[in-house]
């Protein structure tokens, strides 16, 4: 029985539902594989197993929905997504340049994100406390995902914590839900701006939700403006893979970089829009080398 574009014919919204009923049951599927691992997943000394399980549930729900709803979609089901070989060389200059000099702005974002929180502590104390013992939880997680001893370490995490999202989250919001919302919406603006939010969200980290939407909008402008996921793809993994470079102690001596200072840095108004019209005018010379809206 040949399944291969089975949803042609169907509403876009039609088409973005049954992507997300695909999102369910793949990752039912995903979250009993890792019952068969059994690890508890508060247990942040085995971290081998918590890697493992982090890789089933990235494959099960980023990566293996996106190709099999493009394969019931379309014939060239990776062409769907967007995914072309084909692109400008200089893409990868603008790409590098808007991701580092996003990093300041990502602090930035940072810094507006809990003052929010703070403004609001009193009014919902409670919900604060749980958010904070939640991202507690997570930077423990993240710290102890990060550890690493030897070059090897340093490859699986790159391979876990860059490649790996860089091409599932990619797929899953600009592959399929940017490019549907702006089917749907005629809109690909807000179709960028919604997807952005959804792709913080579901992070479920509230206290990074400014900072990873911020990345999020500027993914979103890098797929509208080539129409290929590759890009994305590539700025995605440029920022995963200078976090895990960034605590990969041989690299950060080499380079003299302090992390916990770098984490305190407080960044000004002023010095964020500077960095913000320096991030706008790469995107827009890569506007220009691109030409055309084609996403």
């Amino acid at each position: 029985m040949n399944l291969k574009g089975i949803y042609r014919n169907k509403s876009e919204s039609t088409k973005l539902f049954l992507f997300v009923m695909i999102v369910f049951i793949s990752a039912l599927i995903g979250i009993l594989s890792i019952g068969i691992i059994s690890a508890d997943a508060g247990d942040t000394e085995n971290i081998s197993q918590l890697k493992i399980i982090q890789l089933i549930s990235s494959v099960f729900i980023f990566i293996i929905p996106p190709l099999l709803f493009s394969y019931f979609e379309n014939n060239q089901y990776l062409k769907e997504l967007g995914f072309n070989l084909k692109f400008k060389r200089q893409n990868i200059l603008m790409i590098l340049m808007i991701i580092l000099f996003s990093q300041p702005l990502v602090a930035y974002c940072m810094q507006l994100n809990l003052d929010f929180i703070h403004s609001i502590s009193n009014y919902i104390p409670k919900m604060i406390e749980s958010m904070k013992q939640m991202e507690e939880n997570a930077k423990l997680l993240t710290e102890g995902f990060l550890k690493m001893d030897n070059i090897g370490d340093l490859l699986f995490n790159l391979f876990l914590i860059a490649i790996i999202p860089a091409i599932g989250e990619e797929m899953f919001f600009r592959g399929v839900i940017q490019k549907k919302l702006k089917n749907i919406l005629r809109n690909p603006h807000i179709a960028i701006l919604i997807t952005s939010f959804i792709f913080s969200a579901i992070h479920m980290q509230f206290f990074g939700f400014l900072p990873r939407f911020f990345l999020g909008m500027v993914l979103g402008y890098l797929f509208y403006y080539s129409g290929n996921l590759w890009m994305p793809i590539i700025a995605h993994f440029i920022n995963n893979a200078l976090a895990i470079l960034l605590m990969y102690l041989p690299f950060a001596k080499k380079i003299d970089m302090d992390i916990s200072q770098l984490e305190r840095t407080e960044i000004s108004m002023i010095q964020a829009t500077i960095f913000l019209i320096i991030v706008l005018f790469f995107i827009y010379l890569y506007k220009q080398i691109n030409s055309k809206e084609i996403a």
